[in-house]
């Protein structure tokens, strides 16, 4: 072979082996991003299906622990509003209902006169019954009755009577320690046929009763 030919060849052999290592740095390169996007991905893969399964086990908990506890709520009627010259008072008769799966135990149930018509009703009702107590147990689907009786003095209310009323309920869980609570709030109403009601209740003595004194349902929560 003459000198050039040989000369040529062998610069394009080390030419050759120079591309090589260039290519090769090229392809590692785009090998290892491929592996990086695929890592990333199987490790959303994973979140996501971890994320799922954790709604999942959320949602059979939440219907799980909706279903398998006590659920006691009330309806209410009122009974009398008294006046005389110490203060004034209504009375209600509740029947307290268990509609859950679990008993209740110490159901405590009370009516709360709110003498301030901007305190937030549900406010009310926590400070009622707070540490718990004492009262009866309902079975599922039980029923009972009570009559109850919200008084204040004059030098509580003076010349208005509250026209707000809150019933609490508190009670617990009969099979864990957790507790639940049911609400109402009621304006209390004079009725008079074929006019508007009245919601300003004067506080002169004497009494008040059905149909006259009636109790419009406001707003509730069931905890």
């Amino acid at each position: 072979m003459p000198p050039v030919e040989a000369a040529s060849t062998r610069v394009e052999a080390m030419a050759s082996r120079i591309r090589r290592p260039r290519k090769s740095a090229a392809a590692h390169y785009w090998i290892a991003a491929a592996w990086k996007a695929i890592t990333a991905a199987a490790l959303i893969a994973v979140v996501v299906v971890a994320w799922l399964q954790w709604q999942a086990l959320s949602a059979i908990e939440n219907l799980l622990g909706a279903t398998q506890r006590p659920w006691v709520a009330a309806t209410v009627e009122p009974v009398q509003l008294v006046f005389d010259d110490q203060g004034g008072g209504i009375t209600l008769r509740m029947t307290i209902k268990n509609s859950g799966a679990v008993p209740a135990i110490d159901v405590l149930s009370a009516p709360v006169l709110l003498l301030d018509a901007k305190q937030p009703y549900r406010q009310a009702c926590s400070h009622y019954g707070v540490g718990g107590g004492i009262g009866p147990a309902l079975a599922s689907s039980e029923v009972v009755a009570k009559t109850s009786t919200a008084w204040l003095s004059r030098g509580d209310f003076g010349q208005k009577f509250p026209g707000l009323l809150a019933v609490c309920i508190k009670y617990r869980f009969a099979n864990s320690r957790r507790t639940g609570e049911t609400g109402y709030l009621f304006s209390i109403a004079r009725r008079t046929p074929g006019g508007p009601d009245n919601y300003v209740v004067e506080p002169k003595n004497g009494t008040l009763n059905p149909p006259e004194l009636v109790l419009l349902p406001t707003a509730s929560y069931h905890d």
